[in-house]
């Protein structure tokens, strides 16, 4: 697996630093400092302008590996990025053709885009259902017996992530269930033996 990150406007500098620790974390030195270790490899994750940048630190101007992950995000993923990010998750609508269970991932994913994003949870939860399709509110509604948004964040988050489950599970079951043709479904093939 190759870990390297180049300073590419669409590379996602929380994953890729996700990723260094995961991969380095797997590594132990006796007698050596785990951020230590992190610091002195960090260099060989990053690629191009991405090196240069780490490079240009002059001398030991960076001195631990909490310091050079707050240089990194401050230049990969700048304030406008953030704001940006809060716009995309606030403005969160489910698509006409997407499931329950697709929206909520595809909103998780937003979520995760923007680690620094800042909404608490219950705000995260508004902004979800608030962005759902009328059909898609009704049916948590009746999943509750009563409006979702008066049950608890907890309870309306185990009644959505129950609801996800059952429809991508119906999802998952119409894709293979195999069609019968009826009558009026003859392929050219079959059209041609009549």
């Amino acid at each position: 697996m190759k870990l390297c990150f180049h300073s590419l406007p669409n590379k996602d500098p929380y994953a890729h630093l996700a990723t260094y620790i995961e991969i380095w974390n797997t590594v132990r030195l006796v007698g050596v400092l785990e951020d230590a270790f992190r610091f002195r490899l960090f260099s060989f994750s990053l690629s191009r302008e991405a090196k240069r940048w780490l490079h240009s630190f002059k001398g030991n101007s960076l001195k631990t590996w909490d310091e050079v992950v707050e240089k990194f995000l401050k230049k990969y993923f700048p304030e406008s990025k953030i704001v940006e990010g809060k716009a995309v998750i606030s403005s969160f609508h489910q698509f006409p053709d997407e499931s329950l269970s697709e929206g909520l991932e595809r909103f998780r994913g937003l979520l995760r885009k923007t680690p620094t994003h800042g909404f608490s949870e219950p705000i995260q939860l508004n902004i979800f259902i608030n962005g759902l399709r009328p059909q898609a509110k009704q049916l948590l509604d009746a999943s509750a017996g009563e409006k979702i948004k008066l049950k608890t964040p907890e309870e309306a988050m185990e009644l959505i992530e129950n609801t996800a489950a059952s429809d991508h599970a119906i999802l998952r079951d119409r894709a293979h269930i195999p069609t019968k043709r009826s009558l009026l479904e003859l392929s050219s093939q079959d059209a041609l033996l009549a």
